[in-house]
């Protein structure tokens, strides 16, 4: 058994070292952020960007309550369209340690996003450490912060991600130069990131899941594997990337943003490279794990992937895992997939339901309902559905996904008729159900928009 050595500096920064030079850490300046970012309005009340899994998350709500009105937690109170800020101010903090007068002070010229938001807060962060003893609240949670730390490589497979990594794709040739570290925090909801902190350090900065953050660590391999995601689709990137750099002409003649992407906000090779990584983790987890449903699994993160505008992940990753069966070399694989994504893309498009997101409520007879597609769909014995009730307009907190089965199609697919059994007067209604592996598919293969709904009254 390795023998596990654990660092805490004088500003308790927490980190753990595998055999290929990777360090587990959970920095003191980079949890200060991410707490920050969970006591502001939106940190509260937005149900992805924060982990609010207790015991952590109502501890630290309790003991930073006597601040809860510090004016930092105003001035940085992101939402959503302010991602970019959000996202920089979380990761930049990783630049940050504390001083020996207790102050932070910058380690690193990393910035992450652009914005600057830590280094333009400065002083209000100081000011918030101080009023709100951040750095007893750090100190007194070492034995939690040492739990994920211990535990993480084992709980995410991270020996057999870098293994299988390296013999599909071999080590970057910079690999044994530069140090790789993996910063945790209890808080990281989604907008995971991998950035080079200089020309020697490299971190990925994703979330960690529930069961680990619980102690949970024996058994359940299938939610094992959901949650590696996070981290294998960061590391891959230091592989895909340096080969797609090497075929960067290619990819620009043969893979059209306009077809594959849908306002990711990617470029053409970043386009690229994020189906590239994640068609990677199918390889990667139907070698691994041969005896889990790893079908059911990859569908929950196609659908992931298509809403954020990767419309085709299934196709990609089907393609590249009948060429694997022949040739193990990723490398190897380009070639033969651009020339694919070339002849496919073609045939990529996005089917939607027509009318979809229409302010005004349809009248409809729930006896006869008829649904149209943009474009012929595969025809399914079974069609599941999600309904949100509607009053006076506004959404309910009432729910529930039906499944519908003998649908009658039309011959060409492109209509659906069916039978709708719901005490809903009015009601919206979305064909897309997140964890489940169906859904409605074009006959090329594209999935529903994730994004279309009705809105219909009785």
């Amino acid at each position: 058994m390795k023998k596990i050595i654990f660092i805490v500096s004088f500003f308790f920064s927490i980190s753990i070292w595998s055999q290929k030079n990777i360090k587990i850490e959970l920095p003191e300046g980079y949890e200060l952020g991410n707490i920050i970012l969970a006591l502001t309005e939106y940190g509260k009340t937005d149900p992805y960007d924060v982990q609010k899994i207790p015991p952590y998350y109502d501890e630290i709500i309790t003991y930073f309550s006597p601040v809860k009105g510090h004016p930092l937690l105003k001035k940085v109170n992101y939402s959503r369209k302010d991602w970019k800020k959000f996202l920089g101010f979380r990761t930049d903090f990783y630049a940050f340690s504390f001083d020996e007068k207790g102050l932070l002070k910058r380690d690193y010229p990393f910035n992450s996003f652009g914005p600057k938001e830590v280094d333009e807060n400065l002083e209000l962060i100081n000011d918030f450490v101080k009023k709100s003893n951040y750095r007893t609240f750090y100190k007194d949670h070492q034995s939690f912060y040492n739990s994920l730390i211990n535990n993480y490589k084992d709980y995410y497979f991270i020996n057999e991600s870098y293994a299988f990594l390296d013999k599909i794709a071999g080590r970057p040739t910079n690999d044994n130069s530069r140090t790789y570290a993996i910063a945790i925090s209890p808080l990281v909801g989604g907008q995971n990131c991998h950035r080079d902190i200089n020309s020697l350090l490299t971190v990925d900065f994703p979330n960690i899941g529930q069961d680990l953050i619980l102690g949970n660590l024996k058994g359940n391999i299938a939610q094992r594997i959901i949650d590696n995601h996070t981290i294998f689709s960061e590391i891959d990137h230091g592989y895909v990337n340096p080969i797609s750099d090497q075929y960067s002409n290619k990819i620009k003649e043969n893979f059209s943003l306009n077809n594959w992407d849908k306002n990711s906000g990617y470029s053409d090779i970043n386009s690229f490279n994020e189906y590239m990584t994640w068609a990677v983790y199918d390889l990667f987890i139907r070698e691994n794990f041969p005896e889990q449903k790893v079908d059911s699994i990859s569908t929950i993160y196609y659908k992931t992937n298509i809403t954020r505008g990767f419309i085709a992940q299934n196709l990609f990753s089907e393609k590249l895992i009948e060429l694997y069966k022949s040739n193990k070399s990723l490398e190897k694989l380009y070639s033969p997939m651009l020339q694919w994504t070339h002849k496919t893309e073609k045939s990529i498009s996005q089917p939607s339901v027509v009318n979809a997101n229409n302010k005004n409520l349809e009248k409809v007879d729930k006896n006869n309902l008829v649904i149209q597609f943009t474009e012929p769909m595969k025809r399914t014995k079974s069609i599941q559905l999600r309904l949100f009730e509607l009053v006076d307009g506004k959404e309910t907190n009432n729910r529930t996904i039906i499944t519908i089965t003998n649908p009658v199609w039309s011959k060409n697919g492109k209509e659906v008729k069916f039978k709708l059994d719901t005490p809903y007067k009015d009601f919206g209604l979305s064909f897309h159900i997140w964890n489940s592996k169906t859904g409605l598919y074009s006959k090329n293969g594209i999935l529903l928009n994730p994004r279309n709904y009705l809105l219909l009254s009785s």
